[in-house]
């Protein structure tokens, strides 16, 4: 059913395998892939809605899923989504993936944090035409150092405080720019926090073969730019470092996210 329109895009939201999506449509597609958004850990499809909208006026299908747990999507048993790995995010992407293949339509994914690494797993079988990696969390091969937040592995990593949230996803909003969104903030898989700061979860970076590129924030503590750039190199793609800006900050504030996207658009549109 038809939602909002925006200045150059309807958005409509369908639901496939218990997932729900948010369709942002252009008034003039430009023939180029449908561009699949995964959002990262405690977030939900919301976190992409500058991204969509933008891309979208300028003529790219967008596809904003949320995880189940999250958003408007199914949610599973207490026992199931404890234990979740971030990599188990590939099954709702691959839902997704499933729409667009059944109308012919190639994808493209672009993945934040948790959905970053998600992405990342998903592109070594799912044949993506391009991935682009913003603030993701990075696999084992990486060897990053460990980030010592507490989690218990046997109930669900709560949202923590506002003071503590605001400096691990949003730390270079003021307090009244990062509020709305910390209410949206949603308990998120222990195991998947567990992997987000132990990154003890392994890809097969060898069958990763399509255009990259990745994105780090220069204010960015959870997952730190050197991070990100050691696994540009071990990927051999183009990669990015935007100094002073955070984590969720390069999707979300109004003063900073807009050359985070237009760069990630110029990229595409020239491949």
């Amino acid at each position: 059913m038809l939602g909002v329109t925006e200045a150059n895009s309807a958005v409509s939201t369908y639901r496939v395998g218990g997932v729900s999506v948010r369709k942002y449509t252009p008034v003039t597609p430009n023939g180029r892939p449908a561009i699949i958004m995964v959002h990262g850990g405690a977030h939900a499809g919301w976190a992409w809605n500058r991204y969509a909208t933008y891309f979208s006026s300028l003529g790219w299908e967008c596809h904003v899923l949320d995880w189940y747990n999250h958003g408007q999507s199914d949610i599973l048993s207490l026992t199931s989504f404890v234990r979740r790995s971030i990599l188990n995010v590939t099954l709702e992407i691959q839902m997704v993936m499933g729409v667009l293949r059944g109308v012919g339509k190639p994808y493209i994914y672009l993945g934040h944090s948790m959905g970053g690494l998600a992405s990342l797993h998903s592109a070594a079988f799912l044949d993506p035409e391009a991935l682009v990696l913003i603030t993701p969390v990075v696999p084992a091969q990486v060897g990053a150092e460990t980030i010592e937040i507490a989690v218990d592995l046997n109930t669900l990593f709560p949202v923590p405080p506002f003071p503590v949230a605001k400096a691990m996803f949003f730390s270079t909003m003021t307090d009244a720019e990062a509020m709305p969104y910390y209410l949206q903030l949603q308990p998120e898989s222990s195991r998947a926090v567990w992997e987000a700061t132990r990154w003890t979860a392994s890809v097969n970076l060898d069958g990763v073969a399509v255009p990259t590129m990745t994105v780090a924030a220069g204010a960015d503590v959870l997952t730190p730019p050197a991070a990100i750039r050691t696994l540009a190199d071990l990927l051999d793609c183009r990669h990015v470092d935007w100094p002073g800006i955070g984590h969720s900050d390069v999707l979300l504030k109004s003063s900073g996210w807009l050359p985070v996207a237009q760069d990630i658009e110029n990229w595409l549109r020239h491949l």
